[in-house]
């Protein structure tokens, strides 16, 4: 089974209260906050791959880079 399989009927990232986005080549770091992930769900993207996929770095891109080596560290709901 491949790490990009999915439950239909199981929207991954809902389960995150934020995620934090870091670049390991540049250092810049950013959180998606829960508006912005639910936008993200909204617009089809239901998995952390699949966000992953879609990501770059702004920053490594402008100075000539392909700005692809991030890593998503999601934040878990806490079940208060």
């Amino acid at each position: 089974m491949s790490l990009a399989y999915e439950k239909p009927d199981r929207v991954e990232l809902a389960t995150y209260w934020a995620i934090d986005i870091r670049c390991e080549d540049c250092g810049r770091t950013k959180r998606m906050q829960p508006g912005d992930i639910a936008a993200v769900v909204k617009g089809g993207t239901r998995s952390l791959i699949g966000l992953h996929n879609k990501l770059f770095c702004s920053v490594c891109r402008d100075r000539g880079g392909q700005g692809r080596n991030i890593n998503l560290y999601p934040i878990a709901r806490s079940g208060r």
